[in-house]
């Protein structure tokens, strides 16, 4: 079976080195069930039976592109995670609709621009000198800062604000995966002395780990709360000044499922992978 893995364009050669390994990674453990994995850049996908959504870095680059692309995608061509979920997920808003389902979440402010007003109102209503700032849709910590209390505001466009998280230093990130609405696998992630970011590609430390049944609990409800059930996910969260799990982030676009770090090394995924094509 032939299957068409959309990939960042020519354009987006950040962390190029990383995805090209995960190609490999998910060829190699595809390969055995039949299936050969053909790249498309996603800018220049064409609805092809079947396909598979995936490593479409990139897309925060060209948000109206992305979304025209999903809008216009055919019921009958197949993409592991349905376009109207990849739509919902694209723009972290989505994080409103988890906290209105009664998720815990890092509490979040989204504003037009992230000017001086906007980051004291966020102050006064976390009750948090220092905060974190990103665009509503980036990915891979894209124009993340971290600003204190005497720090200029970024004044970035279309910017959500959080409190900064003292425990994403020490204690890091918990990524939970689930493939099928089963629970796969977990990871740890520490940022590097100095840092916040936790991504490997800063220097953030990876280890898998099993999840708590608190976090569990938390992840679980994150996924039951989307729109559509995803067949793959990741729940980041982190703990608060309580020790509480709360989501961070949803991920079901995500472009690296950190497969190398699970105890069968993707072997269950892509099994379900290859059932999932089959099932049509």
């Amino acid at each position: 079976m032939h299957v068409t893995l959309l990939t960042p364009d020519s354009s987006y050669d950040q962390f190029r080195d990383v995805w090209e390994a995960r190609i490999a990674l998910y060829a190699g453990l595809l390969e055995p069930h039949g299936i050969t994995l053909e790249p498309v850049a996603w800018p220049n996908a064409k609805p092809v039976r079947p396909a598979w959504a995936q490593l479409a870095w990139g897309y925060h680059l060209q948000p109206a592109r992305w979304e025209t692309l999903l809008a216009a995608w055919p019921d009958d061509v197949l993409l592991l995670n349905p376009p109207a979920l990849l739509r919902w997920n694209s723009d972290k808003r989505y994080l409103n609709d988890l906290a209105a389902a009664g998720v815990p979440i890092v509490p979040t402010r989204f504003a037009g621009l992230a000017n001086d007003s906007e980051l004291a109102a966020a102050r006064a209503a976390f009750g948090a000198e220092e905060l974190v700032v990103k665009p509503r849709i980036s990915a891979s910590a894209s124009s993340t800062s971290r600003v204190g209390p005497g720090d200029p505001a970024p004044n970035l466009a279309d910017a959500m604000i959080q409190p900064f998280m003292p425990s994403v230093q020490d204690q890091g990130e918990l990524s939970v995966f689930f493939f099928g609405g089963d629970l796969a696998h977990a990871v740890r992630k520490v940022a590097a002395p100095g840092d916040f970011r936790v991504q490997r590609e800063y220097g953030g430390a990876f280890t898998q780990v099993e999840p708590g049944e608190a976090e569990l609990a938390v992840a679980r409800a994150a996924l039951a709360a989307t729109p559509q059930p995803p067949f793959y996910a990741r729940v980041d969260m982190v703990p608060d000044a309580h020790g509480q799990p709360r989501v961070m982030e949803l991920e079901l676009i995500e472009p690296d499922l950190y497969l190398d770090l699970a105890s069968d090394r993707g072997a269950r995924f892509a099994q379900l992978f290859a059932e999932r094509l089959r099932a049509g």
